[in-house]
């Protein structure tokens, strides 16, 4: 070909021409990707978070009524006097769920008010005689319904945890409840629980 000829329009683009147009190409298929799997991934995270927060279902629910001035002397709650109610559950079960309302006469009218409770639930284990010591119970705390900084929740749900003995939520322990609206006021409580288990209260404990 003459010097000054024009270029034939059949022939190749340079290698170099040929390597950007494949980088754009690839530059905007993977733009393309990017927008499609970003929104599906946090579809999926969304998604997984409303699912692992979802209150369990259960067939059976126990509710006890403690009319005003029958509520049981319990164990305190960071030095405040407190109540305390015994349970037990028909067979073992997974999880429960425990809640507590307590209401009151708040003025002359007769209107009634809830104030917040606040509770611990534990599970009672028996000890066996062993190396010399006697047999003996021990309170083991399963689970509260507000954090150290007194963060409170309704109610709470227990799950079972079959990896430590303590923790499992069988049918031959006796559970207990202390609870406590930190008010003197003369209060109704409703205690409920449930699970997938009847439950029966406990008032003798010995």
């Amino acid at each position: 070909m003459e010097a000054g000829a024009g270029k034939n329009f059949l022939d190749p683009p340079p290698a170099g021409m040929v390597a950007m147009g494949m980088r754009s190409t690839t530059s905007m298929t993977s733009r393309a990707l990017a927008c499609a799997v970003i929104p599906a991934l946090v579809t999926l995270v969304i998604q997984g978070c409303a699912g692992g927060m979802k209150r369990p279902s259960y067939r059976h629910q126990g509710v006890k009524n403690i009319p005003v001035g029958t509520a049981v002397r319990g164990e305190a709650i960071d030095g405040y006097e407190a109540h305390v109610v015994h349970f037990r559950l028909e067979k073992a079960v997974e999880a429960m769920t425990v809640g507590i309302s307590a209401e009151y006469v708040a003025d002359i009218t007769g209107k009634k008010k809830y104030k917040k409770a606040y509770f611990i639930v534990e599970k009672i284990v028996e000890l066996g005689a062993a190396g010399g010591k006697q047999a003996r119970r021990i309170n083991v705390e399963i689970g509260r319904n507000f954090d150290a900084d007194w963060n409170r929740e309704k109610d709470v749900t227990i799950r079972s945890l079959k990896t430590e003995p303590f923790r499992t939520l069988d049918a031959d322990s006796l559970y207990r409840i202390r609870y406590t609206p930190f008010s003197r006021d003369p209060f109704d409580y409703t205690i409920t629980v449930d699970a997938d288990s009847p439950v029966t209260f406990v008032d003798d404990v010995k």
